[in-house]
C-alpha cells in the first residue's frame, strides 16, 4: 500500500469559471460541514460563498493568511471577519497559508490555485487564469485538513477591532510602478491577437471615466484595472490610460482587423460582426451588447485621436481607416 494515499475519483482539471460552477454545485448540496482554506480573501469573495450555502444549516469555517502586506494594500479584505460572524461562521487566520482548498461534507475536495475573491473566482471581469480539481477526500486528507485548523487562530471581536485600529492608522501605501520591459522581451510577450475576450474592451464611456475616475462603478472599475492605472491625479490618470489602450491587447486587434480589410477600412457595422463572430466567451453577448462594447472602443479612439487609425462618418455608419504612417 502507497505511504502517500490519493483519490483517483476526480475531476478533469478545471479552469476558472468551471471550477467555480463545480464548486457552487457542490456547496448548493452540503448538509453538515464546509471547510475553505484562502491565502487571500475579499467580500466580494464571501459574499459569493454566502450565496451558496444561505439558508442551509451547516457548520462553516473560513481560514485565510491576513499577513500584514495584504491588509495593507487590500489583497484581503477584513470585513470578511464581520460577514463570517453574521453567518454564525468560524473565520481563523493561519500564519503563512499558501493553498486554497474547500472540503465540502468530509468528501468532496476541491484543490487548484483559486482564492476566494473576484479574480480568484471569476467573480469580476478581469480575472486570473487558474486551475484546479475536484477530488474524493481520504481520511488521510480529512486528518491533515484537521491538524490545519487546529493549528490555525479563531478570530474574535478584539482581534478584528485590533487590526480595524491599525489599518486606520497606516501611512498612505503608494502602489508600485515598476518599469517596462527590454523592447524584445515585450516582442517575445506579445499576445494572441486572434483571440479576443468580451473583459479586453473597455467598459466604460471615457468621459464618463474620465470626469469621474473615482466612481464606484463597476465598468470604470474594469477599465482603470484593464489599462493599469496606478495614478489618482486625474491629468496622470488619462495619460496613463492613453500610453497603456495604445498598448493594449483591443487596440493592437483593431489594428490587425484594419490592415487585413480592404482597402484597409472597416465600417461600424461589418465591425460589429467581426467581433461577435470572433469572441471566444461562452455564450456570446447578444448583438446590442457588442454594438455597446464598440461604441466604447470608438469612444476611446475618437478621444485619443491615435496616428495609425483615422476615423470618419462620410454618411450615417462610421468608418475606421488605417493610417500608415
Amino acid at each position: 500500500m502507497s505511504d502517500y494515499p490519493f483519490s483517483l475519483e476526480r475531476s478533469n482539471l478545471l479552469g476558472t469559471e468551471a471550477f467555480r460552477n463545480l464548486l457552487g454545485e457542490s456547496l448548493k448540496k452540503a448538509k453538515k460541514e464546509v471547510v475553505i482554506f484562502t491565502a487571500y480573501i475579499k467580500v466580494i469573495g464571501i459574499e459569493w460563498l454566502e450565496q451558496q450555502i444561505k439558508n442551509k444549516n451547516v457548520n462553516c469555517t473560513v481560514v485565510s493568511r491576513w499577513e500584514k502586506g495584504d491588509l495593507a494594500q487590500g489583497s484581503s479584505d477584513l470585513e470578511c471577519y464581520e460577514i463570517c460572524k453574521k453567518n454564525k461562521w468560524k473565520f481563523k487566520i493561519l500564519n503563512d497559508l499558501h493553498a486554497k482548498l474547500m472540503l465540502i461534507d468530509g468528501e468532496e475536495l476541491f484543490i487548484g490555485s483559486p482564492n476566494l475573491t473576484g479574480k480568484g473566482m471569476y467573480l469580476v471581469p478581469v480575472s486570473n487564469k487558474e486551475m484546479g480539481i475536484m477530488v474524493k477526500a481520504t481520511d488521510t486528507d480529512t486528518k491533515i485538513i484537521q491538524n490545519l485548523l487546529d493549528e490555525a487562530t479563531l478570530t474574535d471581536d478584539e482581534i478584528y477591532k485590533s487590526l480595524i485600529d491599525w489599518k486606520k492608522n497606516l501611512p498612505e501605501i503608494k502602489k508600485t510602478i515598476y518599469p517596462e520591459f527590454p523592447q524584445l522581451i515585450k516582442d517575445k510577450f506579445k499576445e494572441n491577437y486572434k483571440k479576443l475576450w468580451v473583459h479586453n474592451f473597455p467598459w466604460a464611456d471615457i468621459k464618463e471615466l474620465l470626469s469621474d475616475p473615482s466612481k464606484n462603478n463597476q465598468d470604470i472599475i474594469h477599465d482603470l484595472e484593464l489599462f493599469g492605472v496606478a495614478s489618482k491625479d486625474k491629468g496622470e490618470i488619462e495619460k496613463e490610460i492613453k500610453e497603456n489602450f495604445l498598448n493594449s491587447k483591443i487596440f493592437n486587434w483593431l489594428i490587425s482587423k484594419l490592415k487585413n480589410s480592404e482597402n484597409q477600412e472597416i465600417y461600424f457595422g461589418s465591425l460589429s460582426s467581426i467581433i461577435h463572430n470572433g469572441l471566444l466567451d461562452d455564450p456570446k453577448p447578444y448583438r446590442q451588447d457588442v454594438k455597446k462594447l464598440q461604441a466604447n472602443l470608438y469612444g476611446y479612439i475618437k478621444h485619443f485621436k491615435p496616428a495609425n487609425i483615422i476615423h470618419e462618418q462620410p454618411n450615417i455608419s462610421e468608418k475606421l481607416k488605417f493610417n500608415q504612417l
